[in-house]
């Protein structure tokens, strides 16, 4: 009865010693803490996520716009429908896989609402009706930028071990100081963006009606759910007041008070959101 007593405290001495040099061996590192390595098993365990495929699709917009902007400067000009094409496949994939996911968890409910609605019927949009002009993804070759710093941050850096360096604290201080700044820059490239498309049907440019259309029913959509884009409106029509008031003429001013009547009436009728019953600046 004693041997077997002493067996199994032996047994036990062997499975603590065995665990806790486990535990030692698991808390020391297997490289040193900065130096480039590879952790395989989390790569093809992250590679295999919906996240990735996410970040994939940002990746493709980033690199098809920044291609296709160089195609205006001569370089790749002849590939700039490949360009194009990569960056709006990037935007459908991207916020395809937000709306799937929305799906997912709460089935059909406020889907209308979801900007990711708005941004994808926006891509589906461009891809068939092919514009190949560079405003229209410009604002979300900025979206993208962020999206993919923030993953690389997060899922990227882990993987090679490069979290807490130099490249690490890089992206925490440019997502910190400019992700508030580039949704404000995007908000006022989709209204340069809407003025470019209207000079484009005042010109008879092809294939320029729809797209404007479109367009302008996608900014009356970022205006009910967007207080940047309302604010921005807000200033424009400040300033056009402050500008024909001071030119002290009937006829423009009577045109003016016109057009800001459409545009009251335009703002009285909802499609997703009514901002002023939910007292949303």
């Amino acid at each position: 009865m004693s041997s077997k007593t002493d067996d199994l405290k032996s047994g036990a001495e062997a499975a603590k010693k065995t665990a806790d040099t486990s535990r030692e061996k698991a808390s020391k590192p297997a490289v040193s803490p900065g130096k480039f390595a590879i952790d395989h098993e989390k790569l093809i365990e992250t590679v295999q996520t919906v996240q990735f495929a996410w970040f994939i699709g940002h990746l493709f917009t980033l690199l098809g716009t920044f291609y296709f902007i160089l195609t205006y400067f001569g370089i790749f000009s002849s590939w700039y429908k490949i360009w194009y094409n990569l960056a709006v496949f990037g935007i459908i994939e991207s916020f395809g896989i937000l709306i799937y996911q929305h799906f997912r968890k709460v089935g059909t409910k406020n889907l209308i609402n979801d900007d990711n609605v708005h941004y994808y019927g926006l891509g589906v949009m461009l891809l068939i009706l092919r514009p190949y002009i560079i405003f229209p993804i410009l604002p979300f070759q900025l979206y993208s930028l962020f999206h993919v710093l923030s993953y690389t941050k997060g899922y990227l850096l882990p993987i090679f071990n490069q979290q807490n360096t130099s490249i690490e604290k890089m992206i925490t201080n440019f997502v910190n100081s400019n992700n508030q700044k580039s949704i404000q820059l995007a908000s006022l490239l989709e209204l340069v963006c809407l003025g470019f498309l209207g000079l484009r049907v005042i010109f008879f440019r092809k294939r320029s009606l729809t797209p404007f259309v479109i367009y302008l029913i996608f900014i009356k959509l970022r205006y009910e759910k967007s207080p940047v884009t309302r604010s921005y409106f807000k200033f424009i029509s400040t300033k056009l007041d402050s500008t024909i008031t001071g030119l002290n003429n009937p006829t423009a001013t009577n045109i003016w008070s016109q057009v800001k009547s459409v545009f009251a009436r335009v703002d009285n009728f909802v499609l997703v959101n009514d901002y002023k019953k939910n007292k949303v600046n």
